[in-house]
């Protein structure tokens, strides 16, 4: 004989708490106390409960979907960029885990693609909220969805932001790093950065900039490179920076991707790290630990970044309000290096 299909009302049983209360628990409500919805979720684990999404989306008229709407690479994109998406879709999952809402993705290639997806979902009703990454200064995407009153949270933030993000803390993050390469005798400090278009790049120049300036070190524009995070591009400025007459003595990458393309350009040019330059980087999967040699790295697992992206996008649902779902992240500084230069 078939095991009658668990509900609502066997988790109430169960808990001996409302059906109101477990529903607000089950779709991650912050109405519910964090120990309450911990016996729920794990009352919820126990009998394998699953929504029934038909019935909700009768009821509600909601689709229960996000979606998450960011860039992949093009057809002749086949070089590693560091960080995949699907990690980051795996943080959203894991944080709706005991809700019925579910990541959808939707990768596009450029921005205006980007924007027709956004308002195909909007405008067909296929989405409850949309989570967005790779943002611009004068993002046409935000200002869309602000316009249409549509609950979305982004992953990156922009100057002066009034949506609700998460974002590492770019700026702080160069600010220290640059700090550090100075008090280590570095002088001339490279930026290996993004393309100037998003708005984390910028954040980031200004912050080098500021922070050299401060420091009494010329904030030499030329030791600045912007291009797709890749190891080729990551070699391809080293070389092109290591042929200045006043080289870089330290190059900051924004990513491992780079820094990987970076200590090979340094194998190339006989470039010796530690002794002729150095490289740090900024990323979230910490694999520099197992280069060689093992770099100075700012790590922030993308979990955390990725889990509170799908807490955000909740509260958003529930009506939270934008200023209270902001957020800036500072990154572990990893060294594995003293990062001084020494002739032998």
């Amino acid at each position: 004989m078939n095991r009658a299909r668990p509900t609502l009302r066997t988790i109430c049983a169960m808990t001996g708490l409302s059906v109101a209360t477990v529903s607000k628990a089950l779709r991650g409500s912050d109405q519910v106390r964090p120990e309450t919805r911990a016996r729920i979720e794990e009352a919820a684990r126990r009998i394998g409960y699953r929504h029934n999404l038909s019935g909700l989306r009768l009821r509600t008229g909601k689709t229960y979907q996000i979606a998450a709407v960011m860039g992949v690479p093009g057809a002749d994109g086949d070089e590693w960029e560091g960080v995949e998406y699907t990690q980051l879709l795996a943080g959203l999952s894991k944080a709706m885990a005991h809700t019925p809402y579910r990541p959808v993705f939707y990768g596009v290639q450029h921005r205006e693609e980007g924007l027709a997806v956004i308002r195909g979902l909007v405008e067909r009703g296929e989405a409850d909220g949309i989570v967005l990454a790779g943002l611009r200064e004068d993002d046409p995407r935000l200002a869309f969805l602000d316009g249409r009153d549509f609950p979305f949270v982004t992953y990156g933030t922009t100057e002066g932001a009034r949506h609700p993000f998460v974002d590492t803390d770019n700026a702080r993050t160069v600010e220290v790093a640059v700090t550090r390469l100075a008090g280590r005798g570095h002088r001339r400090i490279a930026l290996i950065n993004p393309p100037d278009v998003l708005s984390y790049a910028r954040t980031r120049v200004r912050a080098w900039e500021r922070t050299m300036a401060a420091l009494g070190l010329p904030a030499d524009p030329v030791l600045v490179r912007a291009g797709a995070l890749t190891p080729g591009f990551g070699a391809g400025a080293v070389r092109g920076l290591a042929r200045l007459d006043d080289p870089p003595t330290a190059y900051l990458c924004a990513n491992e991707a780079t820094a990987l393309g970076a200590l090979s350009a340094f194998a190339e040019l006989g470039l010796v790290h530690g002794r002729d330059a150095v490289v740090n980087a900024t990323d979230d999967l910490n694999i520099s630990a197992y280069f060689i040699p093992p770099i100075t790295t700012f790590f922030l697992p993308i979990s955390r970044p990725a889990r509170i992206l799908g807490e955000f996008m909740l509260a958003r649902l529930d009506g939270a309000p934008h200023d209270a779902l902001q957020t800036l992240l500072m990154p572990d500084l990893i060294e594995r290096s003293d990062d001084i230069l020494r002739n032998s």
